[in-house]
């Protein structure tokens, strides 16, 4: 899985970890400190008292698949103080076609369909530090005034996988793990993490106030966590994996005529 340590990005700070994001009870759930309830079944790499992240990363796996398995259609969402982001992309997968939607910085947006790439970045959120001429520029985009956006389209770009897939959950391998239960979520059961020590395992790290994670029992996935740090205004962290309706995307439609008119 794409899970891979990247410490050195959590010099940013982060501080807090508490209950899941999509609307269900905290993450903690109903768990007690009798260690006779403790789950009996473990994801491979996972136990009572630790997560080993990298042999969770050692099979195939991702969350870019497995999921799959389960609903037709999910996103990966998260949230993090604008002022302290660590990775860009909010996702959405349609497990019939393999469609894959990003929602990025700036209000731009991806697609990825088998070898199809689209991409569009409305042009009054482009940012200061990316000059306007520079897109007019750059022969991979298209302006179309009709929308006011810069579009690219390429039938042959290639199976590439969204890079930043995975790398929300980095900042969890930096503090030790307990388990407090198993509950189902979303139709998958999952084991119920918390933190057993808010310190972190690396220098770099910064320590935690609190936090919960859900493991996919049987694969393995992070489905879910909550995490607060104890950095300046204790920065939160949210992660959530579950079932949702797959976007409309006209704009890829859009995308393709613009480029396509435009000789592109």
């Amino acid at each position: 899985m794409e899970r891979r340590a990247l410490l050195s990005v959590l010099g940013v700070g982060v501080t807090s970890i508490a209950g899941c994001v999509d609307g269900t009870p905290g993450m903690d759930g109903s768990t007690t400190d009798d260690r006779s309830d403790l789950p009996r079944e473990y994801p491979e790499g996972a136990g009572a008292d630790s997560i080993d992240f990298a042999a969770l990363d050692s099979d195939d796996e991702t969350v870019l698949h497995a999921p799959r398995d389960h609903w037709d259609s999910y996103a990966i969402l998260h949230s993090e103080p604008p002022e302290r982001r660590r990775v860009e992309g909010d996702y959405y997968i349609d497990a019939t076609t393999g469609e894959v939607i990003s929602d990025l910085w700036h209000g731009a947006r991806d697609y990825r369909n088998g070898d199809t790439y689209a991409y569009v970045q409305p042009a009054d959120r482009i940012p200061d530090h990316q000059p306007r001429d520079e897109w007019e520029s750059d022969p991979q985009f298209v302006y179309d005034d009709a929308t006011d956006a810069y579009y690219r389209y390429d039938p042959h770009y290639g199976r590439i996988a969204p890079t930043n897939v995975g790398r929300h959950t980095d900042l969890l391998e930096a503090y030790d793990w307990e388990a407090t239960g198993t509950t189902t979520r979303h139709g998958i059961d999952v084991v119920t993490y918390r933190l057993s020590d808010t310190e972190p395992n690396d220098s770099r790290g910064v320590p935690a106030v609190e936090g919960t994670l859900k493991l996919g029992v049987e694969d393995g996935i992070v489905y879910a966590f909550d995490v607060t740090l104890d950095a300046e205004g204790e920065p939160r962290y949210t992660y959530t994996v579950r079932p949702e309706t797959f976007p409309d995307h006209d704009w890829v439609e859009t995308a393709r005529e613009v480029t396509g008119a435009n000789g592109a």
